[in-house]
């Protein structure tokens, strides 16, 4: 045995011993969450903390996967697309600095979870869940699809308008190393950047109770450090910009035209003079009418796929909500980063961050306020 041969063995077995206690430190964590919450009335925290722990203990480091003989080209470079994003991240964007994005996990679907939102089917009134350490947060999640679909079931029979939705990541704030996942191999290197900053935020900054803040704040970041970063990396025209600002072009589009779709719905569910029974006509009527002008005028106003062949009949006051909980106040936020940030990512963050620590909750009332004064 060569000498290398031998340093080999010894870097492997140290990873190894890294990797288990890891692993024991995730296991460790898990159970106790899952102990603090078997108590509760659901049996909810079990389940999803068993296939949490689960698919966290699959987990490998993307450094060996990619390394492996029979990794293929496209994995490394999604590796070091992911290595450029997360040095940008701490380094350009003030991000803190994690573990996470460093482990990599195979599943045999495009997503990880699906999610559960609901609203008032007469206003815009979101539903929320109470979870231990984090508070009421609008969603739910489920690593099984039935699990999904029954707790929608639940919900429509306490008449609640629904939605089930997959999603791609999420981040767990801290507590545990977050990873990537094998179906994100089909992502382009910009929306692995969003996702990835989007995330991150949520881990440098999250307030408790400030459900609105927390993703308007974090859809912000997102784009803005993606769109800085590829800047950086290819140049200013480049077309990979170009595809990013067509992409940027059809999403503001559909967002102003949920909106809109809200707006009208808004109207009638705050007239006093109209009965439940005609609330109810109005917004049927008004779902139809945009569901038609949309059927109509798609193929003018968008170019990708996705906004051409969406079916706007199925919205409901769920989905349209889930728009505004993302992406209802962002100028808010774009006049915070040209006044107060100077245009600066970093300061934008910080500033941001001590504002939270010192108000908490009242941060986008706070916001506005010190927004007017200049």
């Amino acid at each position: 045995m060569s000498l290398l041969a031998a340093r080999d063995i010894t870097v492997g077995e140290c990873y190894n011993r890294h990797m288990f206690k890891d692993k024991i430190v995730a296991a460790v964590r898990l159970l106790a969450l899952a102990g603090l919450c078997s108590g509760l009335a659901s049996c909810w925290y079990v389940t999803q903390a068993a296939s949490f722990l689960g698919e966290r203990l699959s987990a490998r480091e993307l450094s060996v996967v990619a390394a492996a003989d029979d990794a293929d080209e496209r994995l490394q470079t999604f590796v070091e697309q992911v290595s450029a994003i997360r040095d940008y991240a701490s380094s350009a964007v003030g991000l803190e600095p994690t573990r996470n994005y460093t482990r990599y996990v195979v599943l045999d679907r495009n997503y990880v979870a699906l999610v559960v939102s609901a609203c008032a089917p007469d206003s815009f009134e979101r539903h929320y869940w109470q979870y231990p350490f984090l508070g009421a947060l609008p969603y739910k999640g489920f690593y099984k699809a039935a699990d999904a679909q029954a707790e929608a079931a639940r919900l429509r029979e306490h008449g609640l308008d629904v939605i089930v939705r997959p999603v791609d990541a999420f981040s767990s704030l801290g507590w545990f190393r977050d990873p990537l996942y094998s179906f994100m191999l089909d992502y382009d290197e910009d929306m692995l950047a969003e996702l990835i900053f989007h995330e991150s935020a949520h881990a440098t900054l999250f307030i408790k109770g400030a459900d609105q803040f927390n993703e308007e704040f974090a859809t912000y970041v997102g784009r803005m450090a993606t769109l800085a970063f590829l800047t950086e990396r290819y140049g200013p025209g480049n077309p990979i910009l170009q595809v990013r600002d067509e992409r940027a072009r059809n999403r503001q589009l559909f967002t102003d035209w949920l909106g809109e779709t809200a707006r009208q719905l808004e109207l009638v569910y705050q007239d006093p003079g109209l009965t439940s029974q005609a609330v109810q006509a109005a917004k049927q009527r008004i779902l139809s009418e945009r569901a038609q002008a949309y059927r109509e005028n798609a193929a003018t106003l968008f170019s990708l796929p996705h906004y051409l062949d969406f079916d706007m009949d199925q919205i409901n006051n769920a989905f349209l909500d889930l728009y505004r909980l993302y992406e209802d106040d962002l100028s808010l936020y774009e006049a915070w980063f040209e006044r107060k940030a100077d245009r600066s990512l970093p300061l934008f963050v910080s500033s941001l961050a001590e504002l939270a620590a010192e108000h908490g909750g009242a941060i986008k009332q706070l916001m506005a306020e010190f927004l007017a004064g200049d």
